[in-house]
């Protein structure tokens, strides 16, 4: 009787291998897919990078990351990927087919090509100026040493202003970030564009700044201090007409790729606290500007290290601006009130559930605004000095401004919810290449006049469709000075402001009048910069005669968006969870489910 053959010696037949080598198969397939990732990763990222040895770094990182982290899983995870194993053994190869990971790369390199090629189609434009547009979130403007401030909070911001022109009224459309950055981008006030609520964003039929550059050939991009659901993120409709959008946090050098930042993301809200991210927008900036340098570009930065913070102080910076300008040790100091602390205090202080913030704790949350300016400003700077180095700021339209201000109990209250000065009144610094240097414009000049000044200098169109006008005149003559009047809107609450010469009237909605406070406020800026002094009472002809001029601009205003608005269908915005959470940790009251879209019983500050 013939024996069977022992399966230990049948050839066709392998011996199962160690334990150690099935961990370093389990572990080989998670690195070579992992690297197979990371070059499509780097692929995109590379686009935005600028000398060779960056791109050939980020590239490199990339690789190592998400090989490194695909193992890590492939170890955990190893039982799925016995399904690709040898059909003459039961454990997966050894190793994984080379083919397959550069096949892959392969792939990724294509796409990236491809991608590459569709940012950078249309027509190549003849000479015209860069464009650089930075707004500092609740900047306001009597903070800087250039307009007037005591405190040297902003050396860079000065030193340009001496080299161009600084305007010294300028007025935002409204007291909070969306409908002020919704008027920059359309030239249209809020009762024109129609964005006054939470869920609101700008509309798809309107031409926005952004989609205008690219269309004349400028390559586009963003740097956005928030996440894609706050005010000026993608979700609210900012990133039409970029080739890129960044939302925080911004890609460090070396770090462009997702899984990298999914881990700043982290560090910066869980570790950081939030704080400093502008360091890293104006980085990633250089990077861009250094790839796009050769042809127009625009570029969008927002910062959000001035605005109020979510975790214990109310604003802070990174050191060594944190302390700057505060008298003793910042981690001595406790502004919270029973756990309450930060944006979420403030808020609770504007809708009269706290106690205002003391003589002392005002000073401190003073001077740690101040911080936030100075470290922004210190970032503003180094964005300028890199376009200088790179000789493209004498081609290069820089304008500096601000979507609102900040009150510190000025008028009662703090954030931004007034239509007081501390709040409507932002900078605006403005260099050109032909404009003067060191010229202070006096007059009223508004938000939506940046986009018909961009494209002025870019040599386009304004078109019909914008209500603001060109600032070059006042930029390029020494003795011209603006004679607008500005319309803007509080929070969703009824609240109207019009700025016409000296005079500024605010009219408050029908609930501020049932509580027994004035229905209407009148103060001549010429005399009472402060607005100490209320004249509504005793000027009442000025009230009516400013009321007049006030319905008349809102009719106005409000035919030109039903003009436009004509056979669109609208689009809003849902607002979910993590949104509404985020929102409230910086200080805005968003509605809960199955409550109006526009306002609450509390104050939306």
């Amino acid at each position: 009787m013939t024996s069977q053959p022992d399966e230990a010696h049948d050839p066709g037949r392998s011996a199962s291998p160690p334990a150690w080598r099935r961990l370093c198969a389990r572990a080989g397939w998670g690195v070579a897919c992992g690297a197979a990732f990371g070059v499509i990763e780097a692929t995109w990222a590379l686009q935005a990078i600028g000398p060779l040895a960056d791109r050939i770094a980020t590239m490199a990182v990339t690789v190592v990351v998400d090989g490194l982290a695909f193992g890590a899983c492939a170890l955990a995870l190893g039982p799925i990927l016995w399904r690709f194993r040898s059909p003459e053994t039961e454990d997966p190869p050894v190793s994984p087919p080379a083919p397959l990971w550069i096949c892959l790369s392969l792939v990724g390199l294509g796409l990236g090509v491809a991608v590459f090629g569709a940012l950078n189609r249309g027509e190549k434009p003849t000479y015209r100026p860069h464009v650089v547009l930075i707004s500092i979130d609740t900047l306001r403007a009597d903070h800087l040493s250039s307009y007037g401030y005591e405190r040297e909070t902003s050396p860079r911001l000065d030193a340009l202003a001496r080299k161009g022109v600084l305007f010294t009224d300028a007025t935002s459309h409204s007291t909070w970030t969306l409908p002020s950055h919704v008027s920059m981008f359309t030239g249209l006030n809020p009762a024109a564009h129609g964005v006054l609520a939470r869920d609101h964003r700008i509309q798809p039929f309107h031409h926005t700044l952004a989609e205008r550059l690219r269309e004349a050939g400028y390559a586009t991009s963003a740097w956005v201090g928030t996440r894609h659901w706050g005010f000026v993120g993608a979700d609210y409709g900012f990133a039409a007409g970029f080739d890129r959008f960044l939302h925080a946090p911004h890609p460090r050098r070396f770090r462009s790729a997702r899984l990298l930042r999914a881990f700043d993301a982290w560090w910066l809200q869980g570790v950081a606290r939030g704080v400093g991210n502008a360091h890293d927008q104006v980085t990633a900036a250089i990077q861009w500007i250094d790839v796009e340098r050769e042809e127009p570009f625009f570029a969008f930065l927002h910062f959000y290290d001035v605005h109020s913070k979510e975790a214990r102080l109310p604003y802070e910076a990174p050191e060594p601006f944190r302390e700057m300008f505060c008298e003793g040790d910042v981690d001595e100091v406790d502004l919270c009130d029973e756990g309450v602390c930060a944006s979420e205090r403030l808020l609770e202080i504007a809708n009269g559930r706290k106690a205002h913030l003391d003589a002392r704790e005002i000073e401190w949350a003073r001077c740690l605004y101040d911080g936030g300016i100075a470290f922004v400003d210190r970032e503003v700077g180094r964005l300028l000095d890199a376009l200088e180095d790179r000789g493209l700021l004498e081609e290069t339209v820089v304008i500096v401004t601000s979507d609102h201000g900040e009150a510190f109990f000025e008028h009662d209250y703090p954030l931004h919810s007034t239509l007081h000065h501390e709040i409507t009144r932002i900078p605006l610094i403005v260099r050109a290449p032909d404009a003067l240097a060191g010229k202070r414009a006096t007059g009223i000049v508004r938000q939506i006049d940046l986009l018909p000044t961009i494209l002025d200098y870019v040599g386009l169109p304004v078109g019909d469709d914008v209500q603001g006008r060109s600032l070059r005149p006042l930029l390029t003559d020494w003795h011209a000075m603006s004679d607008a009047e500005a319309l803007a809107f509080d929070d969703g609450f009824g609240g109207v402001l019009l700025r016409s010469g000296s005079q500024a009237l605010i009219r408050h909605p029908d609930a501020r009048t049932l509580a027994g406070q004035p229905a209407r406020e009148l103060y001549d800026l010429a005399t009472d910069p402060l607005q100490v002094h209320d004249q509504a009472r005793s000027q009442q002809s000025a009230v009516a005669k400013l009321e007049l001029r006030m319905a008349e601009l809102m009719r106005e205003s409000d035919a030109l968006r039903q003009r436009q608005a004509e056979g669109q269908r609208r689009v809003d915005v849902e607002i979910s969870e993590e949104a509404a959470a985020g929102l409230r940790a910086l200080g805005y009251v968003i509605d809960e489910p199955g409550e109006a879209a526009g306002g609450s019983a509390e104050t939306g500050r």
